[in-house]
């Protein structure tokens, strides 16, 4: 009855797909990308291909895909819904799947610990359609198949309560942690990170006797990893064996809880739509899909109630302390509150351990869902108060989570120009060719583009979560993701197409910066054609044989040196202008038209930046940007001496003994005082650098 409950809410929320096939449930390129994954695993089985490593996309060098969101589980078991029905249902089938299951785990081991049914029902629906899940419902797979949680927690205590063999206990949790690792290693991982955690803290908390069992389940959890980690080596071969991500892919402060953001809801909650909550929310950090930090005043209160009823139990102590460590981890490194950075907090201090780094702290807060969904049933079943009273409760807390009641909000068309749908590329491209697609990585469809035409052609890029370094110190990479400022954007991307052996440019016109790429395409000297609703740019074989040979680092160089020429000579303007100092920031270097005129400065609050400048202490001017340390050393040796600081990475000091790691494109910072900025102003005009005297190749080639 409980599963069916649970199923009804979910085919509710989605019903925007009955009667629309060519939609999915999310929006974003997300989704799309996880088709894709599942389009790969059948498609290198079927061909004998090694499905960890991809040479479609980020062609022809290829990515380890062991590191990337590729979802195996969910891949083989859909084989036949992908051949009948096609990947967008597929993926439509097993997200709706996802919830339920999630409610319904979290039911059992609810109903396990306090013997009632509807107390636990209502921990189900907590845990199940929590404003975590119904977030990330919106395009991240990987962060919701979460019921293998709830069954580890039951497994546990039917061992503690002597209900099965240490034995059975150690093969059911390693076959729970394999299936959580195939959805997703993060889950796994923070799975491992909270469960040890709660292990020591029951420790410490219950009497002797519970002492006692909780130590003999040591041996037996030790040997469920052991078992799930022999099951799993190969693709552990993979993770550690091959090329991989240096640091965090993504900033962990990005991605952290906020603290206004536990009583002020996202739109996935329905009064989150509400014009004063959404002028709020819209400060927070992150995208709408990590909306996990949400709890609402109800389950607030319902978690001080239960406080007070069961503190003084080691259970009480347990759960309460346990969900406040949790809530501390979600906040991430900083305080945030409303969006503004505070002062640090303890995740810091974990943030650049390996593996851990690569967790978002905001994802906690699915684990503090389930310790507030086994409260709620604990304190429904035991409370002396009123039925009358205990259905308002219930009430209250389903009415504060409730998501955002109209369909359209839960579901995407999914977009494909006739150019692929028809296959007009057949007609265009060779078997195999290498396309450069744009829109660029995140923002756009090429995944979905490749997929639906059986990956008949290869891409030098993709959305794979990461790109391996060799793209991404291009800055054409950088260009077309956001950060319109290249200089020689034309010859850069001669140097991107040629290097990677690209044979068409395809590019969706609907792009927001079309109009801009298309001036850099057009530089290519090669006649492009609209076909099907696409620009198609066909590079003939072996062109820019020169360019193909010039070195990446020295390319990235010439661009990052041009790019800050510009920016300090828009600051010296700025301050021979007496102009408020306070007031320097990029967008207002560009109000001023002290940029060159084809930049392009995003205003919007999370907008995408690979530059900023900003006033420093003492009157001082801080510039950045981003590069590998090889892109970037030029610079650094160019005002090593005038600088009054340089960091790299960013905020760490760079002295000449240090050594940045090489393959990760990160912030270099430059402050300068007024006087010595205006120097390097006026050397930039008397004794103009190499990468203003020297044409393209020639200049790549002789270096800075």
């Amino acid at each position: 009855m409980a599963l069916a409950l649970y199923f009804f809410v979910v085919l509710f929320l989605f019903r925007g797909l009955i009667g629309h096939p060519g939609f999915y449930v999310g929006r974003g390129t997300d989704p799309p990308q996880t088709m894709w994954f599942f389009n790969w695993w059948r498609f290198s089985l079927a061909h004998a291909l090694n499905p960890f490593i991809s040479h479609w996309v980020w062609a022809p060098s290829g990515i380890n895909l062991a590191w990337t969101t590729f979802v195996p589980l969910p891949a083989w078991i859909s084989i036949p819904l992908q051949v009948t029905l096609g990947e967008p249902a597929t993926y439509n089938i097993i997200m709706m799947l996802m919830p339920p299951l999630a409610a319904f785990g979290a039911f059992i081991l609810c109903r396990r610990v306090t013997g009632a049914m509807w107390p636990s029902v209502l921990g189900g629906y907590i845990f199940g359609f929590s404003p975590y899940m119904l977030g990330e419902m919106l395009g991240h797979m990987v962060c919701v198949p979460f019921f293998p949680l709830p069954l580890i927690g039951l497994v546990v205590l039917q061992r503690l309560d002597d209900e099965i063999s240490s034995a059975r206990f150690s093969v059911m949790l390693a076959a729970l942690l394999v299936i959580e690792f195939l959805f997703s290693v993060e889950l796994f991982a923070t799975i491992t990170l909270i469960g040890g955690f709660s292990l020591l803290l029951a420790l410490v908390l219950f009497d002797n006797a519970t002492r006692t069992r909780l130590r003999g389940l040591i041996s037996p959890i030790v040997v469920g990893y052991v078992i799930s980690t022999i099951l799993l080596s190969p693709y552990l071969y993979y993770m550690l064996a091959f090329e991989h991500p240096s640091g965090s892919i993504w900033p962990p402060s990005n991605f952290s809880a906020d603290l206004i953001g536990f009583v002020i809801p996202r739109q996935t909650i329905w009064w989150g739509t509400a014009k004063f909550a959404t002028a709020i929310s819209r400060r927070f950090a992150g995208y709408i899909m990590e909306n996990g930090d949400y709890l609402g005043v109800a389950l607030i209160v319902l978690v001080e109630l239960f406080r007070r009823r069961f503190w003084p139990t080691p259970a009480g102590k347990f759960l309460t302390i346990l969900f406040l460590a949790i809530i501390v981890g979600a906040l991430g490194p900083t305080l945030h509150i409303g969006g503004a950075a505070g002062f640090a907090m303890p995740w810091a201090i974990f943030q650049h351990l390996p593996l851990i780094e690569n967790i978002l702290p905001v994802r906690f807060m699915m684990y503090a869902f389930l310790v507030i969904a086994i409260m709620a049933a604990m304190w429904l079943a035991s409370s002396p108060a009123r039925t009358l009273t205990k259905c308002a409760a219930a009430a209250a807390i389903l009415i504060s989570i409730a998501p955002n009641p109209h369909a359209s909000f839960w579901v995407s068309p999914l977009d494909l120009p006739a150019f692929f749908a028809d296959r007009t590329y057949a007609n265009e491209l060779a078997p195999g060719d290498i396309i450069f697609p744009l829109p660029w990585g995140q923002k756009g469809n090429c995944m979905y583009w490749q997929l639906a035409s059986d990956m008949y052609f290869r891409m030098a890029g993709g959305w794979t979560g990461y790109a391996p370094f060799g793209f991404t110190r291009m800055p054409v990479a950088n260009y077309f993701y956001g950060g319109i400022d290249l200089p020689e954007s034309g010859e850069q991307l001669k140097a991107y197409l040629a290097r990677f052996g690209v044979r068409a440019v395809i590019a969706d016109p609907n792009e927001e910066n079309f109009a801009s790429f298309k001036t850099t395409l057009d530089a290519l000297g090669v006649a492009g054609s609209y076909e099907k609703g696409v620009w198609l740019y066909k590079i003939p074989r072996d062109s820019w044989a020169a360019y193909a040979a010039l070195p990446p680092a020295q390319v990235e160089a010439r661009a990052n040196a041009l790019r800050f020429d510009a920016i300090l000579e828009a600051a010296e303007k700025y301050l021979a202008g007496k102009h408020d100092l306070s007031k320097l920031s990029p967008l207002e270097l560009k109000r001023l038209d002290l940029l060159p005129h084809d930049w392009l400065i995003d205003a919007a609050p999370h907008a995408y930046k690979d530059w900023e400048i900003t006033a420093a202490p003492g009157g001082q001017i801080s510039i950045i940007i981003a590069g590998s340390y090889e892109g970037v050393r030029p610079l650094i040796e160019r005002y090593r001496a005038s600088a009054s600081e340089i960091d790299y990475p960013a905020p760490t000091r760079w002295t000449p003994e240090s050594r940045p790691p090489l393959d990760i494109v990160k912030p270099l910072l430059v402050t300068l005082d007024a006087n010595h900025l205006a120097a390097a102003a006026q050397s930039l005009r008397d004794s103009p650098p190499p990468e203003r005297t020297t044409a393209f190749v020639a200049g790549v080639a002789a270096g800075l």
